[in-house]
């Protein structure tokens, strides 16, 4: 076996294509226990519970992440972190995702993982991958045999360091970022980038300094990435990768014109992004987000109506579309995608809320108290909506 010191984490340029309609959170898990006093219904405390359990029980993060992305579809953490739990809570898989190769790049229980994340990307391109160092730790317990339990946490942190020291400066670079490190992160990719050229490089230090707010710094690696993303001779053989596409490195310089205040270029880069591809949803929402705020409600309900007929297996996608439709006062309009998104999934609150809205605005007095009644049933307690909810089921004569 290699030593874990000479193993880098996945370069972006191995993660895989994945087949079409892999399941959004894969197999059913069962829900983990909370601690006394959190609420069920909140999404946010199973991302807790997983955050605090993904060391020692790969399992049971593997569990609450699972809760979260179904209570909130719309989080990306939620995919990114039942990705990475999954990985870890299976030797074998994590040994592929570690050490690569033809194995891993075929193997279809990595493939649809694969799929969490190049989702979680659509929805957060700047995501913060907090997991490398709860993976390394993973696979150095269980591929090198380490014994974790019997070293304190000094011991472990000793380690730890010793091995991040070790690593070239593109795997420093990833480690510091997954522990928040930023800075040092930055750094190391310069490092690094000063050996490999690489695109993929500029677009994961883009990612440490946007973290970081540093959004014209970022922008200018994502500008110099999309260039000689445009000079590299495709090889046709292989498959295209969500990840690695000139649709994802817009989609991000979008959004960083969008934090500085250049709606222009923003929707340019918006507009190139679905030019390299045509199914590129993520690019549709940013531009109606971008009308949204603009009060531009004629330009958001089209460009969110062709996301969500872009994006018909996404709950968050069709709750979103049909929210604003309610907000801009096209209730029957509203009834279809937020019928969707439940049915996408069932357990998601939100859309119960906007549904209710519409019902009642169109007449369904019926159809409106049922929905604001599974609504307060689903919500977390913290959901300012529930007060409304709650008025204005009152205010209809009671549930149903």
């Amino acid at each position: 076996m290699r030593s874990v010191r000479v193993l880098l984490f996945l370069f972006v340029g191995c993660v895989i294509a994945v087949p079409a309609g892999a399941q959004r959170m894969g197999e059913v898990a069962k829900r983990p226990k909370l601690p006394a006093g959190a609420d069920s219904n909140d999404a946010s405390a199973y991302l807790a519970l997983g955050q605090r359990s993904i060391d020692e029980s790969a399992e049971t993060a593997a569990a609450a992440f699972y809760w979260a992305g179904r209570l909130d579809p719309s989080s990306p953490d939620a995919l990114y972190g039942r990705r990475m739990a999954l990985i870890m809570r299976q030797t074998a898989l994590l040994k592929m995702y570690y050490e690569g190769g033809r194995r891993a790049r075929e193997n279809k229980d990595l493939r649809m993982l694969d799929s969490m994340y190049f989702r979680a990307i659509k929805i957060d391109p700047f995501l913060f991958e907090r997991y490398g160092r709860s993976a390394l730790l993973a696979y150095a317990r269980q591929g090198a045999g380490l014994n974790f339990g019997s070293m304190s946490q000094t011991e472990i942190n000793a380690w730890f360091s010793d091995e991040v020291n070790s690593m070239s400066p593109l795997a420093r670079a990833r480690m510091y970022a997954a522990q928040g490190r930023f800075e040092q992160a930055v750094l190391e990719y310069d490092i690094s980038n000063e050996k490999l050229k690489s695109p993929y490089i500029r677009m994961e230090k883009a990612t440490a300094l946007a973290i970081q707010s540093l959004n014209k710094p970022a922008l200018d690696e994502l500008k110099v990435a999309i260039e000689e993303l445009r000079k590299e001779d495709a090889d046709k053989k292989e498959q295209v990768v969500f990840y690695n596409s000139k649709a994802s490195v817009e989609h991000r310089i979008g959004i960083l014109y969008d934090r500085l205040g250049q709606a222009d270029s923003a929707k340019a880069a918006f507009g190139r992004a679905m030019a390299e591809d045509l199914a590129f949803f993520a690019a549709h929402i940013e531009l109606g987000k971008m009308a949204l705020k603009a009060k531009d409600n004629a330009t958001a309900v089209s460009e969110l109506g062709l996301a969500a007929e872009l994006a018909t297996d996404e709950p968050y996608v069709q709750f979103l579309y049909g929210s604003t439709l309610v907000a801009t006062g096209a209730h029957a309009d509203a009834i279809a995608p937020l019928k969707k998104a439940i049915e996408l999934e069932p357990v998601y609150a939100a859309p119960h809320f906007a549904l209710g809205q519409a019902l009642e605005k169109t007449g369904d007095v019926a159809g409106a108290k049922s929905e604001y009644t599974m609504f307060l049933a689903m919500a977390p307690r913290r959901d300012q909506n529930r007060a409304i909810a709650t008025q204005r089921l009152g205010a209809l004569g009671g549930s149903e």
